[in-house]
Order: structure tokens, then C-alpha cells, then sequence
């Protein structure tokens, strides 16, 4: 974008120039109007979509249970790992998992 003309610079040019100048102004201002314009456009676009996404999700959490007991928790996760079909790889995942966290733990309350 053009630089705009200072005071002195506006006292010096004669009336056509003047007007140019306004012209030149009216054009870049309406080109950011318009620029102005679709930026808000997509916004809203934006937030209709943000709206419609919270919208699914809470429809989402609407259909999971409110609460689950512990002892149903513990029940579940047996239940799926005796149904598993690889049930080799989850016990070594549940081993690895456990090494890791004791060594954690270790290493966290280990005095330095």
C-alpha cells in the first residue's frame, strides 16, 4: 500500500492531484471493506461449525453411562483381556507398563 501524504505534501498538489488522491483512497477503502467483509464471513462460518461440533460432542457424552462403579470397571477389563484375541501381546503390555511406572516412581521419590 502507498504511503498516505502528509499535510504539506496535500497543501502542494493542485486539485486533480487531490482528487486522484481521494479516488486512489475510495478504491483502497473499499477494497478493505470488502477484505473486512468475507474475514467476517468466515468467522461466522467458523463458529457455525464450532457450535455444530459442541453439539455432537455433547450428544456424544449424552449417550455414555453417568457413572461406573470400580468393581464394573475391573469386571470389563477382565472380561476383555480373557476375550482378547492376542492376549500374549497385552500381557506383555501390562507387564512393560507396570516396570515402567515402579521405575518412576523410583527414580521420581529418589532422593537427588
Amino acid at each position: 500500500m502507498d504511503e498516505m501524504p502528509d499535510l504539506e505534501e496535500l497543501a502542494d498538489m493542485d486539485e486533480t492531484d487531490t482528487l486522484d488522491e481521494m479516488d486512489r483512497l475510495r478504491a483502497e477503502n473499499a477494497d478493505l471493506r470488502e477484505r473486512v467483509n468475507a474475514a467476517e464471513s468466515a468467522i461466522s462460518e467458523l463458529r457455525a461449525e464450532a457450535i455444530e461440533r459442541r453439539q455432537q460432542v455433547r450428544a456424544l457424552v449424552a449417550d455414555l453411562p453417568v457413572a461406573m462403579s470400580r468393581k464394573t470397571l475391573l469386571r470389563q477389563i477382565a472380561s476383555d483381556a480373557v476375550h482378547h484375541p492376542n492376549k500374549r501381546g497385552v500381557v506383555v503390555r501390562v507387564v512393560n507398563k507396570t516396570r515402567r511406572t515402579v521405575r518412576n516412581t523410583v527414580r521420581v521419590s529418589a532422593p537427588r
